[in-house]
């Protein structure tokens, strides 16, 4: 049967998101080869970002005015303090516990999104959505931990890995939470590309220190257009498209869709770094990709 057409939208509009995030990784390792580190990216990646959503709605919605009332900015704040969250704590991660595990533990979000969106706004997890959550799950463990063979404690001290794996699990609950925190904010106000514009005039107040420390320190001309690509294509437009999903999606819905990112950025290694994944990692695909069927599957007839 066909599914109506907010929710194809919504589909394509995180589609397009994850397809975009699944560039930062290929960003981020070409950054490091050429001397940027982490501060680098989180003092210029929001400030770019910015500026790109800025230029875009010029284009499409000149002036408009950027006016939030108290509580629509309140909800503005919080969820870029939980965004600037998520990616932290996801970046951390990496540095005391393996790649897979990371990754792994960080896409438990759907799990959070489903328990948060029930507790707060109602949402009911439909048998169908569960099953998507356990296979969409179940599919990024096997992909990403057969990608990453080298899954083991080697050269991780225990406790750095515990530490490490509580970070990417934070990831995780924030990641979720984030989603019900969107569809909470299109529900009652709807202005979500104010709003993401708002959230990145926060972020980049908030790391204007970490901003001012990487200028005294130098970061070569070429490097700053791969962070302003970073900013704009991998930081800011898919935070829009998520955030605009949110109009047409429920919370759980939006963090199993969001799980292709796994699949896009397994076929971005093999176009970008000739990175051929394995029979086993292509089964995990399977898996994640019948987690999205799932969420598009729409049911005969009853309460959406």
């Amino acid at each position: 049967m066909s599914i109506g057409r907010d929710k194809v939208k919504g589909i394509l509009l995180i589609l397009l998101a994850s397809a975009l995030w699944g560039g930062s990784g290929t960003l981020t390792k070409i950054l490091k080869t050429r001397g940027s580190d982490i501060y680098d990216i989180f003092a210029w990646r929001y400030m770019f970002g910015l500026a790109g959503l800025c230029a875009l709605r010029m284009v499409f919605q000149k002036g408009q005015s950027l006016a939030l009332e108290g509580r629509a900015l309140r909800m503005t704040l919080f969820s870029a303090l939980v965004i600037l969250a998520v990616s932290g704590a996801f970046i951390l991660s990496n540095f005391y516990t393996t790649i897979a595990n990371a990754i792994a533990l960080s896409f438990t979000a759907p799990i959070f999104a489903a328990i948060f969106g029930c507790l707060f706004l109602g949402e009911r997890i439909k048998p169908r959505h569960q099953l998507a959550i356990a296979a969409g799950i179940a599919g990024v463990f096997v992909a990403v931990f057969q990608s990453n063979p080298a899954t083991g404690n080697g050269g991780y001290i225990r406790s750095n890995l515990v530490i490490g794996n509580i970070l990417a699990l934070v990831s995780g609950v924030t990641f979720g939470g984030y989603f019900v925190l969107i569809r909470k904010f299109a529900i009652q106000h709807g202005e979500m590309v104010t709003s993401t514009i708002w959230q990145f005039m926060f972020l980049t107040m908030f790391l204007t220190p970490v901003t001012v420390f990487t200028l005294l320190r130098g970061i070569s001309t070429m490097n700053y257009v791969y962070l302003l690509v970073f900013g704009v294509f991998c930081t800011s437009v898919p935070i829009l498209l998520v955030n605009l999903s949110g109009l047409f999606l429920k919370a759980h819905e939006m963090s199993i869709v969001s799980l292709s990112e796994v699949p896009i950025s397994i076929l971005l290694g093999m176009v970008l770094l000739n990175e051929v994944p394995s029979l086993i990692t292509w089964g995990g695909v399977v898996l994640i990709i019948f987690a999205a069927f799932l969420v598009t599957a729409k049911e005969g007839r009853g309460p959406g």
